[in-house]
Order: C-alpha cells, then sequence, then structure tokens
C-alpha cells in the first residue's frame, strides 16, 4: 500500500513524500533539502551526514527499507553531482573536498610492501579508510587509477 505524507525537513521546508513514487522524492530531496543545506554550510561532508539522516527519517515514514532507500538516495545523488550540484557558485567544488588523497596513497603504498600477509594488509589498509565516506573512496580509487595508467 503506498503511503503519502506531507513532512517538515529539518532546514523547516515542506516536502511531500511518496512511497509508490521513489524518484519524485529523491529528486524533490536533492533539491529542496541538499543543494539549500551545502550552500549555507559549504561542508559536504555534513551535508551528506545530515541528508543521510533526513532520509533514514522519510523511510520510516513510509515504511520503507531504510538501507534500500538510502542506497538509492546515493545513486541519484551520483548522478547530479557532476551537474548542478559540483557547479553551485560560491561553493568549495566537492573534487577538492578530499585534500589528503595522496597522504592516503602513499601510506597504502606503504601497507602493500611492507611485507605483511595479505590478511594483516588487509586488515591495515581497513582501518586507515574506514571512516572515509563513499565520495571520498571513489576520489581513492579515481586517483590510484589514474596512478596506475
Amino acid at each position: 500500500m503506498a503511503i503519502q505524507k506531507e513532512i517538515d525537513l529539518s532546514n523547516g521546508v515542506k516536502m511531500s513524500i511518496d512511497s509508490a513514487d521513489l524518484d519524485k522524492t529523491y529528486k524533490d530531496f536533492i533539491d529542496l533539502f541538499i543543494k539549500p543545506y551545502y550552500q549555507q554550510t559549504n561542508d559536504w561532508n555534513k551535508t551528506l551526514q545530515t541528508s543521510i539522516k533526513e532520509i533514514e527519517r522519510i523511510a520510516s515514514v513510509l515504511q520503507v527499507s531504510k538501507g534500500e532507500v538510502i542506497q538509492e538516495f546515493l545513486k541519484r545523488l551520483e548522478t547530479r553531482l557532476s551537474d548542478e550540484i559540483a557547479e553551485l557558485k560560491g561553493l568549495d567544488k566537492i573534487d577538492i573536498l578530499f585534500e589528503s588523497v595522496d597522504d592516503y596513497i602513499e601510506n597504502i603504498t606503504e601497507i602493500v610492501h611492507d611485507g605483511s600477509s595479505p590478511a594483516d594488509v588487509r586488515t591495515k589498509v581497513s582501518s586507515l579508510i574506514e571512516n572515509l565516506n563513499l565520495f571520498e573512496l571513489a576520489e581513492l580509487l579515481i586517483q590510484f587509477a589514474k596512478k596506475s595508467a
């Protein structure tokens, strides 16, 4: 059974949500919450963390799986990053958010070549990157790919 409601987002904006039309819900959420929040804070990490909390609340209201809703939300957000979100005027570019990528690459390279067992290497690398978000991990992989090309 589809659930339709109007909710108040934490930024004070009212938004219609519909479990039968999650595409529209995601689009509206990005337009009504993410973009204004990011413009206000100029902090992409904080924007993502706060947005995920809001999406979890929306999932609860719609009585749908939080994990699936978050995953689909992040996919849709990622498709819009390179276009409109990354081009918001007056804001730091998202791709410079992860300024210490070279340090991570250096540390990972040292871990891989320090003679540890494969299991130890996995554990050490996992510990190093466990607090990175999805976009930082993507940036790290992109940089590794560029260096290996």
